[in-house]
Order: structure tokens, then C-alpha cells, then sequence
């Protein structure tokens, strides 16, 4: 009997994996079809994997989610791509000169989108596809966690076998072959991100060399694994090999462009077994529950197979919605939601209108957003820009011309975390001089006592003696990182000065010449963490009159003699002026702004890092 009930099992399966194809077969539209019709000849090898996996229910059900997705999975074949992944990876071994600098400047921007695509479903391999879906359910099977997700968890987190446009290669194996055994006895638990951040540990033993040289493809598995270089994506790449070869369900998430800042930025996402993100960036973070980055988003999106990108802001914020009234022609449909950076406003999301209001969903509290429609490639804007509250209250930025108040701007760009450790690793500087470069009888010249607020910092009190030698002894607890240093006799007359002695510098491009440059931006780093000084000389005994000191710097600062024009926004109106000034300090002051205003100070003179802030009631810029 129940040898009878088993043959009829097998039967009804089969039974329904015929129908299935023969369904498949019989609707263009399938999912499946398109990509074995764009396999063309290709087709027998996908064939061949379904046929492998008739009689196994779990694996061919995995093996149709690859096929499925795989329509829009490609690489590139340009053998430019693989020599500046190799320049890239030279220029951190033997430090980045002038060679760096002129390949930089030519291939920077190397239209790598323009190359031969290569589909995976007109060449990939029976071969290939089967020893992933094989180690994929294998590694899976031996992990305790595994029965707390589904098997869409499964195909989503792990299964797949690439990220992007990346070259199509064997990864799984050799990733787990190099790590898995090291991490599993480190860590012998049940606790799935325990032995994240076991993996994670042993990965920042390996020195990782940011550089982000190059307008490139993701680099590829085999390329991360034996050179660790690159920027957010790539490191955010190999944990993401990493991890699913060690059968913990991983993916990148995102935001498109930064709210507060320029550019993109990625991270890493690990599915907990309650259920919960756990996001994380080894770079700065361990593997540990309920943490935050303190970036903000606007909108997050998840890298998920086959290139298509889910918006997930809801995991990050919770479920909310913004009703806007807009402003714009009947026959504008689409209504964009968008964020300013850098002088311009930049998709990130767009929904349908209904009548004259639009609903954006999902988004993050605090970030401020500006619905708009585009034209003939321009956008213009549709009504006032908006938050959304804590509470779902949704705030607009509706200036009130009425009530003006008086700005006091110091900035055009937000402080980066980053830049506050510049100016941090500066605070308790001592500048000495002397006639002897033993510095038997120092004289202080200036002293940074506390942490650095602006990015020129004058010292005026100065003895009134010549001196020869100039010394800056840093405070010892970090690298030294110096932007310029400028000295002037009593008649304001810049005084010529050279390195005597310095600590050895982080790089070639780095080098305590940079210190002396009269380039505000380029740097002096130390490659250690030290306290020992760096060694100045005037051509001849000099009276200094003043000195001007430059940490290591954005140059976003209000600049002496700069020319800045401020605007506000004013809804379907677009940008208004408030007028033009050229800098005579390190403020400026305007008394005629309307209150409530969204506003952008421009630096008309130089740099592009431009963000938008609003007043406080003292007058000072919150960004």
C-alpha cells in the first residue's frame, strides 16, 4: 500500500513538472521562457539544469529562480576593465605619484557602460549553474539557522551567484574553502550574527586599501579576494561572497544619492533569524544588533539578483506617507521625489499623481525632499520642499517673506564625520621657534588648544625676536594631518620657508611637501600615529609677524575673497536670490532672509560641494 502511495507521489510530480513546462512553453510572457529564448543556442544548457533537478522538488524550484532572473544578468567584455582593475590595485601598493594622477585624469571617466555586453543566459554552463545551486543547499543544510528562514530567504540571500555586472566566475567554493574553516572554530554556536562578526574579524586582519579610482564594473569575486582594494561597494562585495558561502543570508543595501552629503553609499544587510535587519559596513562597524550608522538616507534600496533594485526605506523607518499638494500641468503623470546635492536636485523615487495632490511613501523622518516633474531632461519643481516627522506630520519649507531674520554663515557644505577627525587630530599643536635647530631656547609661537572649528586659524601674538627653525609638535594620539602653513613678517610679506625634517609620510602623494604647497586642499599625512615633530627653516634668521595654519581641510568654509550669492526656495518659483557678497572674513551676514526658508549658499568662485540648511533662531546654519 504504501509502495502503491509513493509511485502515485511521484506520478502526481511529475505530472505537474510537465504541465509546469508545457505552461512555460505555451506563455512568451513567462519569466522562463524569455530567458531561454534569449539564450538562443545557449538554451540546452539551461535545459540540461532543469532536466538534473525533475526529480529533485527544492532544487528545481531554485534552479528556475536563477533562470528566471537571469535575463537581465550580464558582464562586460572590455580588456580596458581588467588593466585599470590592475592599475587600481598598483597604485595602492607602490603609492600614488604623479603616474597615478595622469592615468587618473584620462581614464577617470572611461565609459565602461558602452562595452560589449555579455548575457549569462548565452553563455553560462550547466556545469556552472549546477555546482552553485549544489554548494548553495549544501552549505545551507548544515547551518542550525537555516530552519528560522523560508525558502525564498534562500534564494534571495544565498543562492544567487553573482551581485551586478561583476565577471561571471566560480566563487563559493574557494571562498569557503579559504575562510570557512578558521571562522567555524572561532565561533561554534547557533548565534548567526556571532559568527558574522567572527568572519567579519577575520577579514579586518587583512589590510583593506581604499581607492576608488576608476569609473568601473563591480571587480569581481576572485579579483576582491586576492586584492582587497576599492570603496564601499567592493568591500560591501566580498562580504557579500564572504557570507554567502559560509551560508549566512546577506545583501547590500543603499541610498542613491546622500541627503547631507555627495555620492552614494552602500553597506551590508544580514538577515537575523528573528526576522530583523541587522545592517553593518566592516569598515566601521562589527556584526551586532540595533545599530545605527547616523547617515542620512532619504530613501534605501536592496541590490537583489538580476540587477533590480526593491526599495526597503520601511525596515529602516517604519511605514509612513506623504500627501503633497502639487503644482504642474494635467498631462505630468510621474511626479518625482528628489534630493538636492551639489547644485542640482536628483531622482530617487517617483510615484503617481492624483489630481493636484501626489503620495510619497516611506520615507525617512527629518530628511527634506523636493517633489518635482521633469521635461525635456529638466526638473522643476511642483510645490514647496518637505519632511516628514517622527509622527508622519509632514512639514513644508514655506518661506514667509514677511518675517525676515539675520543669517550669520560660516559654511556652504555640512561637516562630515570624517572632516571633524581632521580637525580633531590637530587639537593641542604646538608651533616653537628658535635660532638653533636643537630648539635649546624655544619661544612658543602659537598653540591649538582647543578642537578646530574653521579651516584657517591665525596666531598673531608673536614674540617679537628673529627666529630660524620652526617646530610642530603634534599632540601624539593620532596621524598628523596638515593642510598648510603660511608665515609672514611684520610688513604682511609671506616669508619663504622649506622642510627640514619630517615624519616619515603616509604616501607619496601625502608628503610634508604639500605642507609649504599654497594648495589648501592637497595634505600632509603621517603614516604612524606619533608625536614626533616636524622641522621648518627660513632661508635666514626672520620676525615673524603672524601665522596662518590650514588643517587638513573640505575647503567649504567662507573664504576670504570669495564670491557667494545665497537663495532660498520658493516653492513653484523655483531658486530666488538673496543676493550677492564677496567675503572680507570667515562669515558673512545677511539680514533679509524669510524665516521658514529652505536655504543654498553657492560659491561662485570655486568648488562644486554646495548643500542645502535651513536657520536656527540665532541666526547660525543647520544643514
Amino acid at each position: 500500500m504504501k509502495n502503491k502511495e509513493l509511485f502515485l507521489s511521484i506520478m502526481v510530480y511529475i505530472y505537474i513538472c510537465i504541465l509546469c513546462l508545457l505552461i512555460t512553453a505555451c506563455n512568451p510572457n513567462n519569466p522562463l521562457e524569455q530567458t531561454l529564448e534569449q539564450a538562443g543556442h545557449n538554451r540546452i544548457e539551461l535545459e540540461k539544469v532543469l532536466e538534473h533537478y525533475k526529480n529533485d522538488r527544492s532544487k528545481y524550484k531554485a534552479a528556475c529562480f536563477l533562470i528566471e532572473h537571469m535575463s537581465k544578468c550580464y558582464s562586460y567584455n572590455n580588456p580596458i576593465i581588467d588593466s585599470l582593475k590592475q592599475l587600481k590595485w598598483l597604485s595602492t601598493q607602490y603609492g600614488e605619484g604623479k603616474w597615478t594622477d595622469s592615468v587618473v585624469r584620462v581614464w577617470t571617466n572611461f565609459p565602461y557602460q558602452k562595452s560589449q555586453k555579455i548575457y549569462d543566459s548565452q553563455i553560462i554552463t550547466a556545469k556552472y549553474l549546477i555546482e552553485n545551486i549544489d554548494l548553495a543547499f549544501d552549505i545551507w543544510k548544515r547551518r542550525p539557522w537555516a530552519k528560522h528562514y523560508s525558502f525564498d530567504d534562500f534564494c534571495q540571500y544565498i543562492l544567487p551567484y553573482r551581485i551586478s555586472d561583476e565577471p561571471l566566475e566560480s566563487w563559493r567554493k574557494i571562498y569557503y574553502d579559504h575562510y570557512a574553516a578558521t571562522i567555524d572554530s572561532t565561533y561554534r554556536g547557533n548565534d548567526i550574527v556571532e559568527i558574522a562578526q567572527a568572519a567579519n574579524e577575520l577579514f579586518l586582519k587583512d589590510k583593506f586599501d581604499w581607492n576608488t579610482h576608476f569609473t568601473l564594473p563591480h571587480l569581481g569575486p576572485l579579483f576582491l579576494l586576492k586584492h582587497h582594494v576599492g570603496g564601499c561597494r567592493e568591500s560591501c562585495d566580498f562580504t557579500l561572497y564572504l557570507f554567502r558561502a559560509l551560508g549566512i543570508p546577506t545583501a547590500i543595501d543603499s541610498y542613491l544619492i546622500s541627503p547631507q552629503t555627495n555620492g552614494q553609499h552602500s553597506w551590508n544587510v544580514l538577515k537575523d533569524t528573528t526576522g530583523l535587519l541587522v545592517p553593518f559596513w566592516f569598515m566601521e562597524s562589527d556584526v551586532k544588533r540595533g545599530q545605527n550608522d547616523g547617515r542620512p538616507k532619504g530613501k534605501v534600496y536592496r541590490t537583489m539578483f538580476g540587477g533590480k533594485l526593491t526599495d526597503v526605506t520601511i525596515e529602516y523607518f517604519g511605514e509612513n506617507k506623504a500627501e503633497i499638494e502639487i503644482d504642474c500641468p494635467q498631462e505630468i503623470k510621474q511626479i518625482s521625489l528628489c534630493i538636492f546635492s551639489c547644485g542640482k536636485y536628483k531622482e530617487i523615487d517617483k510615484a503617481t499623481r492624483f489630481g493636484k495632490k501626489v503620495i510619497f511613501h516611506n520615507l525617512e523622518p527629518g530628511v527634506r525632499f523636493q517633489p518635482m516633474y521633469r521635461k525635456n531632461k529638466t526638473l522643476f519643481p511642483v510645490g514647496y520642499a518637505f519632511s516628514i516627522t517622527q509622527t508622519g506630520n509632514v512639514y513644508l519649507y514655506k518661506p514667509n517673506t514677511l518675517n525676515k531674520q539675520k543669517a550669520i554663515l560660516t559654511r556652504k557644505y555640512p561637516v562630515h564625520a570624517h572632516f571633524k577627525e581632521y580637525l580633531e587630530c590637530m587639537t593641542g599643536l604646538i608651533i616653537e621657534g628658535d635660532q638653533s635647530k636643537n630648539f635649546k631656547n624655544p619661544y612658543l609661537l602659537g598653540y591649538i588648544k582647543d578642537t578646530i572649528t574653521t579651516n584657517q586659524i591665525w596666531f598673531d601674538s608673536i614674540p617679537s625676536f628673529p627666529i630660524k627653525y620652526i617646530r610642530l609638535t603634534p599632540p601624539g594620539n593620532f596621524h598628523i594631518e596638515i593642510g598648510e602653513i603660511i608665515f609672514f613678517d611684520t610688513n604682511n610679506k609671506k616669508l619663504d620657508a622649506s622642510i627640514y625634517k619630517a615624519p616619515l609620510a603616509r604616501d607619496s602623494k601625502h608628503t610634508e611637501k604639500c605642507i609649504l604647497d599654497g594648495n589648501f586642499l592637497s595634505y600632509y599625512e603621517s603614516k604612524e600615529k606619533t608625536k614626533e615633530p616636524i622641522i621648518l627653516s627660513f632661508s635666514q634668521r626672520s620676525q615673524i609677524g603672524k601665522i596662518l595654519f590650514i588643517p587638513r581641510n573640505d575647503d567649504n568654509f567662507i573664504r576670504k575673497g570669495d564670491k557667494y550669492e545665497l537663495f532660498y526656495q520658493n516653492g513653484t518659483n523655483g531658486w530666488k536670490s538673496l543676493g550677492k557678497q564677496i567675503a572680507t572674513t570667515g562669515e558673512l551676514i545677511y539680514n533679509n532672509i524669510p524665516s521658514g526658508a529652505l536655504l543654498w549658499l553657492r560659491d561662485l568662485t570655486r568648488g562644486k560641494e554646495e548643500q542645502l540648511f535651513i536657520l536656527k533662531t540665532n541666526g547660525k546654519q543647520y544643514f
